[in-house]
């Protein structure tokens, strides 16, 4: 894709602070994946700990912290492989001219081929804010802590497109048994569960529709559907990534519980209807289902 929507931050600092961060202590162990350019005819990966990379590969304090902040963001908020991951090092003759240091976030899409871009981290020095005072004859340096200075950038840069192919191909799986789901990460799949009646009567709907309206005040995205079987239902949620499935059935009229069905282990376990919006929250939160009640046999 050669034309694809973006997504940028843009962090303005003092460059005369580019080799401290307040916070770099707590990642200084973290190890990041590295594909150095002296890597590409062995097309190794090598894990250094942030605070190697600092004396091994010459990088600042303050590029290092936001290389660990972004590679968590893709294994530990998006649950990605950790080994489909990699930071790719452009030379000089492929990275921008005013870029000091670039390093590409690349991931490995089997579908597409193998490693594509998907994400990058620029230090992009002085050059937008320099050039954009050479033209508008608007001065651009700030005083800082008493000093004038012309802030330099650090941009963390996204193909948004890229980025949400890669959550679908990397969580599309078929089973042996023929079910086809998207296992999202419960934090970005775009539903949060499906509620189902058991069946179409009985006032099943109605105490259905009254934990949907309960759940959407709680501020869940969640929808209903009742065509079908439920069989039916729980894979057609499924295979578009939904994470829990909410049943009321015949017991819900005797008790008031409900059922809660984990997409990817297919386990059930049976809840209170007035504890629902808390133990979803739980179990979306990554707490595991185990955790949260008894399974059903």
């Amino acid at each position: 894709m050669r034309e694809f929507s973006q997504a940028e931050l843009q962090i303005f600092f003092d460059s005369d602070a580019i080799n401290q961060h307040p916070k770099f202590k707590e990642i200084s162990k973290y190890k990041l994946r590295l594909f150095p350019a002296n890597n590409r005819k062995s097309k190794k990966i090598t894990e250094l700990s942030c605070q190697d990379v600092l004396k091994k590969l010459k990088l600042p304090k303050f590029y290092v912290y936001h290389m660990a902040k972004v590679q968590q963001f893709y294994i530990d908020y998006l649950k990605l492989d950790k080994g489909k991951f990699r930071f790719k090092q452009l030379t000089d003759e492929e990275k921008a001219f005013y870029n000091k240091y670039h390093w590409d976030v690349e991931l490995d899409l089997e579908s597409v081929g193998g490693w594509k871009e998907v994400a990058g981290v620029h230090y992009r020095t002085d050059h937008d804010l320099k050039g954009h005072q050479d033209i508008s004859n608007q001065k651009m340096e700030i005083n800082m802590d008493g000093k004038k200075i012309m802030p330099h950038v650090l941009e963390l840069s996204f193909g948004i497109d890229r980025n949400v192919y890669a959550l679908l191909e990397t969580a599309y799986e078929r089973e042996k048994g023929g079910r086809e789901v998207l296992r999202f990460p419960k934090v970005v799949s775009p539903i949060d569960a499906g509620i189902f009646p058991l069946v179409n009567k009985d006032k099943l709907p109605e105490k259905a529709r009254e934990l949907q309206c309960l759940l959407i005040d709680s501020g869940f995205q969640v929808f209903y559907d009742s065509s079908g079987s439920i069989g039916r239902r729980y894979r057609r949620v499924d295979e578009i990534g939904v994470a829990a499935s909410l049943t009321i059935d015949h017991e819900t009229l005797k008790d008031n519980t409900i059922t809660l069905r984990d997409r990817d282990s297919m386990k059930q376990i049976r809840i209170k209807m007035k504890d629902v919006a808390l133990i979803l929250g739980r179990f979306l939160n990554g707490e595991k289902l185990t955790e949260l009640g008894k399974l059903i046999k």
